[in-house]
This record gives structure tokens, sequence and C-alpha cells, in this order.
């Protein structure tokens, strides 16, 4: 169990959001939205391969992903948001990450070392980013059910395991190594959460499509 905790329920978490993702493809096929699904297809498998590797192979793959992550959510985001400001704001953030990879990567060579405080400022982003959502949609009231919108459940869980993230990873190197493992499987639980969430928010909303 300890073992499906660590290395197999992450890239799980990420199939279950593709097929969250998937779901809505059906109704809509915005390019955002087709992106997403691509991108937690490859990182399921990305992950599935990283967990499962030797450290050196594992931490390349890794941030090689949280790289891909913050491309992709940036993306996502600056497509999504309305205001001009917001979407400064996002460009603004992904450059800060983009520098902060270009650093460890190449300046630095760092590829095979874990830097978990570019990690927290990844996470961080990502919470802002869906912070500048939900402004969003607190400050352009319309008629339309909010539940009925999948990007308010993808935000929601978002918040839920990137919040979580963050703190988690601030604190990952005082905690003693033998106690490591299990914040990086509660870090995986609340990932399933996220995706649940998500995936729940998604056949709940063709649901309400299909029958009323």
């Amino acid at each position: 169990m300890e073992e499906f905790l660590k290395h197999d329920l992450e890239p799980l978490s990420y199939l279950v959001y593709c097929l969250a993702v998937f779901t809505m493809l059906k109704k809509q096929k915005p390019s955002r939205r087709i992106v997403l699904f691509l991108y937690y297809l490859l990182a399921s498998v990305i992950i599935a391969i990283a967990c499962h590797s030797v450290d050196e192979i594992n931490r390349i793959l890794y941030n090689t992903f949280f790289f891909m992550t913050i491309c992709v959510l940036s993306f996502y985001y600056r497509d999504l948001v309305l205001s001009a400001m917001k979407k400064k704001v996002i460009l603004g953030l992904f450059v800060l990450n983009l520098a902060l990879f270009v650093n460890q990567s190449v300046v630095s060579n760092q590829l095979i070392e874990i830097n978990n405080y570019s990690y927290a400022i990844t996470y961080l982003t990502i919470v802002v980013y869906a912070l500048l959502f939900f402004h969003q949609v607190m400050t352009n009231v319309t008629e339309a059910n909010i539940l009925h919108q999948f990007d308010f459940w993808l935000a929601s869980g978002y918040l839920m395991y990137f919040v979580g993230c963050f703190f988690i990873i601030l604190f990952y190197d005082n905690v003693e190594v033998k106690h490591r493992a299990v914040l990086w499987s509660v870090q995986n639980i609340i990932l399933l959460f996220s995706s649940m969430l998500t995936l729940f928010g998604a056949v709940w909303i063709r649901y309400q499509v299909k029958y009323y």
C-alpha cells in the first residue's frame, strides 16, 4: 500500500484529470482544453516512468514535468481570463518561472537536482492563476450557474492541491528522511482528491446538460 501511495497514485490521478478533461471535450473543444487534455495524458506517462526510475532520471523527468506544467497552465489561464491586467500578471509569473528553470537547468546545470523553493514558486503561481479566475467570476456575475462551468471545478481542484503542496514542499527538507515518504503520500492523496473533484464536476455538468 505504501508503494502504491508513493509511486502509482500520482500517475493514476493524472489519468483521472485526463478523463475529466476528455469528458468536457465532448461538449466543447476550445484549443486550451485540447492542450490541457494532451498535457494530462503526457503527464500520466512521464510521472509513471519517473516514479519507477533511478534517482537521476527521476529528477530530470520531474523538473521537465514542472516546466511543462507552468507552460501549459500559463497558456490555459492567460487564454481564459478576460482582463488585460490579469493577462499581464500571468505573463509576468510565467517569465519568472521560466527564468528559474533556465537558471537551474542551463546556467547552474542542476537539472538533476530538486530545488524545493523553485517548486514552491511554481505551486504558488498556479494558486494565483486560480484566484485570478475566481476574481473574474465574482466580478462578472451572470445568471449562468457557476457549477455548470468546468473551469470552476478545475480551479477548485487546483486550489486544493497546490495550496497543500506549497506548504508541504516548504517543510519537506526539514522533515527526517524516513518521514518524507509520508509527506509525498499525503501530497499524492490530495492530488487524487483534486482530480476526483474535477471529474465529479465534469460528470455533473454532462448530466445537467443531458437531462435539463
